[in-house]
């Protein structure tokens, strides 16, 4: 074999094996930690599918002032009940039918999930961040203020809830703001507890430690190194806790100490269908329904992010 034909087979040998070693070489594409759930989760179809459930019923509460038909408190009194004063049932005009007064049952749907949620997020805010301030602190200050705080959460668990918000309900008077306070003063022990013991376990982590070393203030430890990766426990913690916030709602309205009327809510439907329920049941189910189908889709989401967001799945 002349040089000139071992040069090429060099030559051809060497860029084979660049081209089939190029593939290898490639960096695989970076994915975020964010990217990584989004991935998990919406393999999971019927966490995915309560998601757009969720997603569609909040789009529908916050555009409820157009696409709701008609007022929620107007009374079709002609129109809108039976010659014997009964409400109508589903028909071309009231596609979910009409309440004792001749409400649009419809749009008084709408609105209510416009409240009903509203007050279910605005009461899980408020537990979620009371539970991370006393767990997280209770956690990470350790020592008397640890036993304090936990002494508090003690107190709050053993305190019958229940017959407290009643009260509390009864004395403030009726109205939306009043229930958020009511929900949400009783539902921070229990997250707070887990948020405690998960701080436990994070301020002796290396990165923890490495960051006292080097004399980084107390404060900006808390947030800047250890409250992020409390975010995943509270959001799971935040989804479970709607569906019990929403059953509050519905529970106190029902028994007629939520929002006042003419304001609807889920709650206050039922209430005011049950006497009613033999001759239109209507006037209870599709209320029963919106509530029954929003608690079990947050749960299905809640259980999705449960295992979206495990570490142990990272990367599969």
């Amino acid at each position: 074999m002349s040089t000139a034909e071992i040069g090429q087979a060099v030559q051809g040998a060497t860029s084979s094996r660049t081209v089939l070693a190029r593939p290898d070489t490639q960096p695989r594409p970076a994915v975020s930690w964010w990217g990584d759930v989004w991935r998990r989760f919406r393999r999971q179809r019927l966490s995915l599918a309560a998601a757009v459930v969720l997603i569609a019923m909040a789009l529908l509460a916050l555009t409820a002032p157009i696409v709701a038909p008609y007022d929620p408190a107007e009374q079709f009194r002609r129109d809108g009940l039976s010659a014997l004063g009964e409400p109508l049932a589903p028909n071309a005009r009231f596609w979910l039918g009409t309440d004792g007064l001749g409400r649009d049952l419809l749009s008084r749907l709408l609105w209510g999930g416009r409240i009903s949620l509203a007050i279910g997020v605005s009461a899980t805010t408020i537990v979620m961040a009371t539970a991370l301030l006393v767990g997280g602190g209770a956690g990470f200050a350790g020592a008397k203020t640890d036993f304090l705080l936990m002494r508090l959460v003690d107190l709050m668990i053993s305190v019958p809830q229940f017959f407290v918000m009643l009260l509390l309900v009864v004395v403030l008077q009726p109205g939306a703001w009043v229930v958020v306070l009511v929900v949400s003063l009783f539902g921070w022990p229990y997250p707070a507890r887990v948020f405690r013991s998960q701080i436990l376990s994070l301020k002796e982590a290396d990165f923890v430690l490495a960051a006292r070393s080097l004399g980084v203030p107390e404060r900006r430890i808390f947030l800047r190194h250890v409250l992020p990766h409390l975010l995943p426990l509270v959001t799971v913690y935040f989804a479970l806790s709607m569906p019990g916030v929403i059953f509050a709602e519905a529970s106190l309205s029902f028994l007629g100490l939520g929002v006042p009327p003419p304001t609807p809510s889920w709650g206050a439907m039922i209430q005011d269908g049950l006497q009613y329920y033999r001759a239109a049941p209507w006037l209870v189910l599709f209320p029963g329904l919106a509530i029954t189908l929003t608690v079990v889709s947050f749960n299905l989401v809640a259980s999705g992010l449960r295992e979206a967001m495990d570490p142990a799945q990272r990367g599969r």
